[in-house]
């Protein structure tokens, strides 16, 4: 993943939501004095935190990009 102007360190972690479990892309950004915020969101919602980690390492490895342990 290529790192775009006053956006960086573009990473794959999971969350929990009212949904369940996901996969998160995540990015730091200059306009927020480089504060994390999501980029985007993976394609599943899981009952299990493992669930959506499955996914989430999948995507990062296809990404090339980090996963980051919660």
């Amino acid at each position: 993943m290529a790192e775009g102007k006053g956006v960086r360190n573009h990473r794959i972690t999971t969350t929990q939501g009212m949904s369940g479990f996901f996969a998160v892309m995540i990015a730091d950004y200059e306009d927020m004095d480089w504060c994390p915020d999501i980029v985007t969101t993976g394609i599943g919602r899981y009952a299990t935190s493992a669930e959506a980690e499955k996914e989430g390492r999948q995507w990062a490895e296809d990404e090339e990009i980090p996963f980051e342990e919660r």
